[in-house]
């Protein structure tokens, strides 16, 4: 028969132990600020370069408001940010369509 300090002791390291893995997933997986500062900032060049060469681009990808890319990146993993910085930049290299 279980007693009730060893039912406490198992609850509270349940609990602990959701909390930590909770906290190490978020944490791997949100872009910070400074990631999300540099993606922005990023962003808007890739834009601007596409728009100086009269490319054409628009939409959600192409458009160079900081603040909209800047929050974007704040709701998605650092790889999905990393992911979408190469998709524009690989468009540029290879003059491809936007």
């Amino acid at each position: 028969m279980e007693t009730p300090m060893t039912k406490l002791n198992r609850m509270i390291l349940i609990s602990v132990a959701a909390l930590m893995s909770a906290a190490v997933t978020t944490s791997a997986m949100a872009a910070s600020k400074q990631d999300c500062r540099t993606y922005a900032e990023n962003a808007v060049f890739q834009s601007n370069t596409m728009q100086a060469q009269n490319r054409g681009c628009t939409g959600w990808r192409w458009h160079n408001w900081y603040d909209g890319h800047y929050s974007w990146c704040r709701k998605v993993s650092k790889d999905t940010a990393r992911a979408e910085y190469w998709v524009r930049q690989q468009t540029i290299a290879n003059n491809g369509p936007c």
